[in-house]
C-alpha cells in the first residue's frame, strides 16, 4: 500500500499547521503598548500632574473677585466660571503634552539606534513604515487625546473635592454644575484638539524625520535651521519670510479661527466657554487649505522618516 499514516482515516497529519496572520491593527496596538512601555514618561507625567490638582483641589485656598462682573446675574456668574474652571484646568496638561511629544519625537528613533536596539526590532515581522505610523500615532492621536480624556476626569475630581468643601463650609459656592454647558465646553476642547493636532502635524513629522536622520544631538539639529534660518536670511537679503512663515505655522491656526474675538472674559461679563461654539470659525479653520497641504506635508515626510529608517545602517 501506498497509503500514508496520515491519509488513513483516522490518522493524524504530522505536518505542523502555519501560525495564523496577526492582523493590522493587532500589531499597530502592539507597538504603540511598546512605545508607551518604552516612553513611560509619556503617560506617567500627565497622571502626577492630575494628581497634583487634586492635591490643589484639597488644600489650596480660592478667592475670586466677582465685583467687576456683577452686572450679569449670580447664576450665570457661576455656571461661567465652572466652565473657565474646565478649561483652565485642562491647560497645564495640555502644556505638559506638547513638551512630552516633543522630546518623544526627536528621541524615538534616534534612540533605537543609539542603544543597538533597532537590530532587535527590526529582526522582527514589522515594516519600518507601520513602525514610524506607530510612533506617530501616538504623538498625534495617543498623547493629545489621552490628555483631554485626562483633563476631562481631573475637572471631574476637581469639582467633586470643591463640592465636598463647599458642603463642609470650607470654601464660598463661587461655581454652578450645569452639563450644558460642561458638554459645551468639552466640545470646543475636543474641536480645538483635532484642529490643533492637523495643524501641528508638519512639525511632527519633521521633529520625527530628524530623529531618524541625525546620528547625535536631534535636539540641536531640530533647532538650527529654526533659529538660523531666518537669522541667515535677514542679514543676506534683509527679509523676513522665514520667520513670517513660522510665526503663521505656530499661531496662524488660531488667528484665522479668531480666538482674539472670543471674550470669554471681559470687564463687564464672564462667559461660558461654550459660546465660543457661535464665536470661534471652526468651519473656516476647518476648510483652510493651510492644515490640508501641512497634513500632506507630514505624510511626506513620514515617508522620508521611513526610508531613512529601512536604508540606515548603524552598525
Amino acid at each position: 500500500m501506498n497509503s500514508t499514516f496520515a491519509e488513513a482515516p483516522g490518522g493524524a497529519s504530522t505536518a505542523a499547521a502555519p501560525p495564523a496572520a496577526t492582523g493590522l491593527g493587532v500589531t499597530l496596538l502592539t507597538l504603540v503598548r511598546r512605545e508607551l512601555w518604552e516612553h513611560r514618561a509619556l503617560w506617567i507625567a500627565p497622571l502626577c500632574l492630575t494628581a497634583l490638582l487634586a492635591v490643589v483641589a484639597t488644600i489650596g485656598q480660592i478667592h475670586i473677585d466677582l465685583h467687576d462682573v456683577a452686572r450679569i446675574g449670580s447664576e450665570q456668574q457661576k455656571v461661567a466660571l465652572f466652565t473657565i474652571i474646565q478649561w483652565v484646568l485642562a491647560m497645564p496638561l495640555y502644556v505638559l503634552a506638547i513638551f512630552l511629544g516633543g522630546f518623544y519625537l526627536l528621541d524615538c528613533l534616534y534612540a533605537e539606534r543609539k542603544d543597538r536596539s533597532i537590530l532587535f526590532w527590526k529582526s522582527l515581522p514589522v515594516s519600518d513604515g507601520l513602525t514610524v505610523a506607530s510612533k506617530l500615532l501616538v504623538a498625534l492621536v495617543v498623547l493629545p487625546f489621552g490628555v483631554f480624556a485626562l483633563a476631562l476626569v481631573a475637572h471631574l475630581l476637581f469639582t467633586a473635592i470643591l463640592g465636598v468643601r463647599v458642603a463642609l463650609g470650607n470654601l464660598p459656592a463661587v461655581f454652578t454644575w450645569n452639563t450644558y454647558e460642561w458638554l459645551r465646553t468639552e466640545l470646543v476642547m475636543l474641536l480645538a484638539t483635532v484642529l490643533a493636532v492637523l495643524w501641528y502635524a508638519p512639525i511632527a513629522a519633521y521633529m520625527l524625520l530628524v530623529s531618524a536622520w541625525a546620528r547625535r544631538s536631534p535636539i540641536a539639529w531640530a533647532t538650527l535651521p529654526v533659529v538660523l534660518g531666518p537669522l541667515l536670511e535677514w542679514v543676506a537679503f534683509g527679509t523676513r519670510y522665514l520667520m513670517s512663515f513660522f510665526h503663521y505655522r505656530t499661531n496662524g491656526i488660531w488667528e484665522i479661527l479668531g480666538v482674539a474675538h472670543a471674550h470669554i472674559i471681559t470687564k463687564d461679563a464672564l462667559h461660558p466657554i461654550g459660546t465660543a461654539l457661535e464665536v470661534l470659525n471652526f468651519r473656516g479653520a476647518f476648510a483652510t487649505v493651510d492644515l490640508w497641504l501641512g497634513v500632506a506635508v507630514a505624510v511626506a515626510m513620514a515617508f522620508a522618516a521611513t526610508r531613512i529608517r529601512r536604508y540606515r545602517d548603524e552598525t
